[in-house]
């Protein structure tokens, strides 16, 4: 049975491409002033120039006004360019042409302060934007519920056969953890948690690794298939 998520229009992502496009047309109203141009009126562009931050706001303000369009409000494009809706069932999920086995998924990346799902599988990757799909956060319960298991498995399958498992920067090992050349054995580790951080209007998540007396923080976009790492370590510390 097929389950559909329709598309829906980013609208937060509005506000970042609103404030960037002000910053770009407020640099070029600027600059084209001496010309005799005027977008704005004369009496607003020399307030502006006796300001103290002036100089910062004419040299910065043209690319950070293209980031926050291209980069930060991304998703309104993406949304002019998707599919109306994506659908799912127990084999895989769809958009339009595209089509995703979760057999074949090999990789999960979670980027949390983009509010996106980074797939790697056989034929490439996907980047699934939670946000432009109604009730994304069951969308985002089905991708765990489908990826997860069957990665787990290979793990536990792989370190119980004494191999190492890589997860970006992170290694497991029957031995333990190892990050920066620093090996946390299971019987030193303390704690592990998951900690929500937010700064500057930009959310991300880290994982807190306690071993030994010493505090490891590892920002969780940096981790490949870390749901399945933290779904390893839950199993192997609460054992």
């Amino acid at each position: 049975m097929k389950r559909s998520h329709p598309l829906v229009f980013p609208t937060s992502q509005v506000y970042w491409f609103i404030a960037g496009l002000v910053l770009v047309y407020l640099v070029v109203a600027v600059c084209l002033a001496p010309a005799g141009i005027y977008l704005v009126s004369r009496g607003f562009v020399t307030a502006f120039l006796r300001y103290h931050a002036a100089p910062v706001i004419l040299l910065l303000g043209g690319p950070c006004g293209i980031y926050l369009m291209v980069w930060r409000a991304s998703d309104v494009f993406a949304w002019m360019l998707s599919p109306r809706v994506l659908e799912w069932d127990v084999t895989g999920f769809q958009v339009g042409d595209t089509r995703v086995a979760w057999r074949d998924i090999t990789e999960i990346v979670e980027q949390y302060n983009l509010d996106r799902v980074v797939l790697r599988h056989r034929s490439g990757k996907y980047k699934l934007r939670l946000n432009l799909w109604r009730d994304s956060e069951r969308l985002h319960e089905v991708v765990w519920e489908r990826v997860v298991p069957p990665l787990l498995r290979r793990v536990e399958e792989e370190v119980a056969a004494g191999e190492e498992v890589a997860f970006g920067p992170v290694r497991l090992s029957s031995e333990g953890l190892t990050y920066k050349r620093r090996l946390m054995r299971w019987e030193d580790i303390e704690n592990i948690r998951v900690q929500n951080e937010h700064d500057q209007g930009v959310s991300s998540r880290e994982v807190i690794i306690d071993a030994d007396g010493k505090t490891q923080k590892i920002d969780e976009s940096k981790l490949v298939n870390a749901p399945v790492l933290l779904a390893y370590l839950s199993g192997r510390l609460a054992g």
